[in-house]
């Protein structure tokens, strides 16, 4: 039975600055409300405020059409829409998140660069540069990202079938299930249907595979083998060519994260039977809006500089000596700009008293954060002020895990605020 969340009362909240000369807050940017285009609407960006009840009423001509809207977004909380988030107000098939290069090939005319909030159809062809990412959202719920280096056809998008065509690279999907709905990826050679998981298909470096996380798939061999088999969740299976026995293999387990020696690297623990490890880094814990990702041949990934700093989820995974990758362990990394001189410390001072350290400049003002979530939805702590050394916060209620994060004000100067941020776990109240 799951434990239920510790209760935290805003009034035993206290936050005293360990040498702290001024503590005035900082006025908080107001978002503009968004510009409602004319026409039909296919996508939405939610702005504070906004309700699944409101936008219903607003778009599709009855509040009571909320439910819709909550199944075809993936929405957990109904009352707790995200500002920035983008819906899917029913159109069949739409583009949820793009990050990096992604182009769109639509019949004979020239490749052009997609955008969050595009409307899709079928014979459009996809594509991901190097480091780039999509995600693309249909009409039940169902979800496609589509990772760097990597192509796919959209082949048909209607409320009984969807169909896409794996062209190269790697698609992973996350599937509802609903009766008299089909779902269907395609490589060259396999058509890999499902009612309703989450499963990954890979066609790159003369590989093809397919991983099963939630659910079953069933793999079918296209032309005249006929060959088919039912792969379940946590299985795996190469789809080899004609002649060649089809083998459903149990997935390699999830590496175990554990905390790096050096800033900006995620390591994980060797796993037998590996011959590579792949690490994913999203800004959502369902991985919705993928961010960076590598392989190495050991389980250690330094992080690029490109990344914006902040709080990243992370997934890593082992493949095997056919390419096939396994299950994947979760954690939570904070990025830091390579420039910056990211020292910082916490430790318990009694009393459920915590002491957050870190390096910092002379009068240089910062702003502090400490909250529940590494999305900062909703902090318990964000005071501004000029801290000589860091902050103490509590009293601190267990076991959970907090997160918290400073950055500087940047008041003129040439070089970018410096940031700090982390994690630690409170084992008792």
């Amino acid at each position: 039975m799951t434990k239920p969340a510790p209760r935290i009362s805003r009034r035993r909240w206290l936050i005293a600055a360990l040498v702290c000369l001024a503590g005035l807050p900082a006025p908080r940017a107001h978002a503009q409300a968004a510009k409602v285009p004319r026409g039909p609407v296919s996508t939405y960006l939610v702005q504070p405020g906004d309700t699944l009840w409101g936008l219903a009423r607003r778009y599709m001509e009855s509040a009571h059409r909320w439910p819709e809207l909550q199944r075809g977004n993936a929405v957990p909380v109904p009352e707790r829409l995200r500002a920035g988030q983008l819906l899917n107000l029913g159109g069949s098939a739409a583009v949820l998140h793009v990050s990096g290069s992604v182009l769109l090939q639509r019949a004979a005319n020239p490749e052009q660069q997609l955008a969050a909030g595009a409307a899709l159809a079928p014979g459009d062809v996809l594509t991901t540069g190097r480091d780039s990412f999509l995600t693309v959202g249909f009409a039940d719920g169902s979800r496609v990202v589509l990772p760097s280096s990597s192509s796919a056809r959209l082949v048909e998008a209607h409320g009984q079938r969807t169909q896409l065509e794996l062209l190269s690279g790697r698609v992973e999907s996350y599937v509802e299930k609903q009766r008299e709905r089909e779902f269907e990826i395609r490589t060259r050679s396999f058509a890999l249907g499902v009612k309703g998981t989450h499963f990954r298909v890979r066609s790159e470096g003369g590989v093809q595979a397919v991983e099963v996380l939630e659910g079953k798939v069933q793999a079918t061999e296209l032309g005249a083998g006929g060959r088919s088999t039912e792969v379940a969740a946590l299985e795996g299976m190469p789809l080899v060519a004609a002649g060649s026995v089809l083998e459903v293999r149990s997935l390699l387990p999830a590496p175990a994260q554990r905390a790096p020696v050096d800033r900006n690297t995620v390591a994980a623990e060797a796993v037998a039977g590996a011959a590579a490890y792949r690490l994913q880094l999203a800004a959502d814990a369902n991985f919705l809006r993928p961010a960076a990702e590598s392989r190495e041949p050991v389980p250690r990934f330094a992080l690029r500089g490109s990344l914006s700093p902040g709080f990243y989820h992370t997934r890593v995974s082992a493949l095997d000596g056919q390419g096939v990758e396994g299950r994947a362990s979760e954690g939570v990394t904070f990025v830091t700009p390579p420039q910056a001189p990211m020292t910082s410390e916490v430790r318990a001072a009694g009393n459920g008293l915590w002491q957050i350290r870190w390096t910092t400049r002379q009068g240089q003002r910062h702003t502090f954060e400490l909250a529940r979530t590494p999305d900062f939805a909703s902090p318990l702590v964000a005071e501004s002020g000029t801290y000589m050394s860091g902050v103490t916060v509590g009293p601190l209620e267990g076991p959970a895990r907090y997160y918290w994060r400073c950055r500087e004000q940047a008041e003129g100067e040439s070089s970018p605020p410096a940031e700090w941020g982390g994690s630690f776990e409170v084992t008792s109240p």
